[in-house]
C-alpha cells in the first residue's frame, strides 16, 4: 500500500510552482520542499495544503507533488473568517488530500487546528519546528491568547515531533516534558552552480546579510556595521512579512548608506549571484533553528560569521565565526577582510562540511524512519510524543 503524506504549508505554492509574485517564501517551506521531493522518490503520494492563489484544486506541480488549496487571505468577514472560511477551508483541504500523516511546521494556531482534525480523523500527526522558539515556554513569538492555546493543543497531541537540533530536542524536554527525533535541515545545490571556491575573490569582497527585516533578526545591527565598517561593502536581501515600522525604517535607513546595496526581496534563484560574490554572510539573529541562509551560504563556499551557532557546528568544524556581542560581530567581519586567505579556507570547509552531512536523501531517510512508525499495520514505535 502506498504510504500517504500531507504537508501543511498554507504559505508554500509561490515555492512550489515558482510564482516570484508571491512573495513569502521562508526557510520552513524550503526544507519541506526539499523533504518532500525525496520522499515522493521513496515511493510516498505526497501532497501540500496551501493558501488559494487562484490555482486549480488538486493541481499536479511536478516531481510527484499534487497541491489542495485552502482560503484567501483575504476572504471572510473579520472577527469571523478564523471559523470560516479558514478554518472550515482547511480541514476541507486536508480531507481531500486524504493522507494518512499529516505534516506541520512552525508553531501556529494551524498546528491545534491540523492536530484536532486528525485527531478525530484517525489519522497521524507530525508537527516539525521551525526555529528555537518554536520550544521557549512563553511562546511569545504567538501574538494571541487563542494562537498560544492551540498551538500548545497541538504539540502535545503530535504523534511525533521533529528538531532540527539537539539543542531544539533539549530545549522541548526542558519547556515542555515532551521527546522529539532530530532530522537534519538539507541543502540542495542548484543544477547550475559553478565548481564551489572557483568564484572566490582573492581579495575581500562583500559582507551578505539575508532575511526577514523583524525584531528577532535584529537587522538594525547590520545597519551600525555598515556605519561602524565604511570602508567595507555590504549587500542585504530581505523583506518584512507584514508592513511595519521596523521595516520600513531599516530599509530607510540601509538605502541612505553608500556602502550598502539594498536589494529588498530577490527570488531564490537570484540569490545564487549574490552568494558567488559573498566574502562571508553575517548573522546577527538573537535566535535561530537551523537557517536554510547557513547551508546555502556554506554549499557556495560562503563561511558564516554568526551571533548563533546551531549545535555548536560553526565553532566545532571552523566554518567562520560566532559573536557573543555587537563588538565582537564587528570585530570578526574585520577579520574577513584583513585575512582574506583564512577566511576562503573557512568557506572551503564550510562547502566541504555541508555536502557530507545536509544532502536532502539523508534527511529524507531519517524522516522516512519516523513516518513509517506511524503507518497503518505498523509494528514498530508507540504513536505520540514521549512525556
Amino acid at each position: 500500500m502506498t504510504p500517504r503524506l500531507c504537508f501543511v504549508a498554507l504559505r508554500a505554492y509561490g515555492l512550489l510552482c515558482g510564482r516570484s509574485d508571491i512573495r513569502h517564501v521562508g526557510g520552513a517551506e524550503r526544507q519541506q520542499l526539499l523533504l518532500a521531493r525525496e520522499l515522493a522518490r521513496l515511493g510516498y503520494s505526497v501532497s501540500f495544503v496551501t493558501l488559494d492563489h487562484g490555482q486549480p484544486d488538486g493541481e499536479n506541480v511536478g516531481d510527484g507533488l499534487r497541491v489542495f488549496k485552502a482560503y484567501r487571505l483575504d476572504s471572510g468577514i473579520r472577527g469571523l473568517r478564523f471559523l470560516h472560511p479558514r478554518l472550515t477551508a482547511l480541514w476541507a483541504a486536508m480531507l481531500r488530500a486524504d493522507a494518512d500523516i499529516y505534516y506541520q511546521r512552525g508553531a501556529d494556531a494551524e498546528t491545534g487546528l491540523v492536530a484536532w482534525w486528525c485527531g478525530r480523523r484517525n489519522r497521524r500527526f507530525v508537527f516539525a519546528a521551525a526555529g528555537e522558539r518554536n520550544f521557549f515556554p512563553d511562546l511569545e513569538m504567538l501574538g494571541s491568547l487563542h494562537e498560544r492555546v492551540l498551538y500548545r493543543y497541538g504539540l502535545r497531541h503530535a504523534d511525533r515531533i521533529v528538531a532540527q537540533t539537539e539543542h531544539q530536542r533539549e530545549l522541548l524536554l526542558e519547556g515542555f516534558g515532551l521527546d522529539s527525533v532530530v532530522v537534519r535541515s538539507c541543502w540542495s545545490p542548484p543544477a547550475d552552480m559553478p565548481v564551489v571556491s572557483s568564484n572566490r575573490p582573492a581579495v575581500p569582497g562583500v559582507a551578505l546579510w539575508v532575511g526577514r527585516l523583524s525584531p528577532e533578526k535584529r537587522p538594525e545591527w547590520v545597519v551600525a556595521l555598515a556605519r561602524d565598517l565604511p570602508e567595507h561593502r555590504f549587500e542585504v536581501v530581505g523583506h518584512a512579512n507584514v508592513s511595519s515600522p521596523l521595516g520600513a525604517r531599516i530599509e530607510d535607513q540601509l538605502r541612505s548608506l553608500p556602502n550598502v546595496t539594498w536589494h529588498g526581496f530577490l527570488p531564490h534563484d537570484r540569490l545564487q549571484e549574490v552568494y558567488s560574490r559573498a566574502t562571508v554572510l553575517v548573522c546577527t539573529s538573537e535566535s535561530e533553528g537551523f537557517p536554510n541562509v547557513f547551508l546555502e551560504a556554506w554549499g557556495h563556499g560562503v563561511a558564516t560569521v554568526s551571533t548563533v551557532d546551531p549545535d555548536g557546528l560553526i565553532t566545532a568544524h571552523q566554518l567562520g565565526g560566532v559573536a557573543s556581542s555587537y563588538e565582537d560581530l564587528r570585530r570578526l567581519v574585520g577579520q574577513a577582510w584583513a585575512e582574506p586567505a583564512v577566511w576562503r579556507e573557512r568557506g572551503r570547509r564550510a562547502a566541504a562540511y555541508v555536502r557530507a552531512n545536509h544532502a536532502p536523501a539523508a534527511s529524507a531517510a531519517t524522516l522516512d524512519r519516523v513516518l513509517r512508525e506511524l503507518l497503518p499495520g505498523s509494528s514498530t514505535g508507540t504513536p505520540g510524543p514521549v512525556s
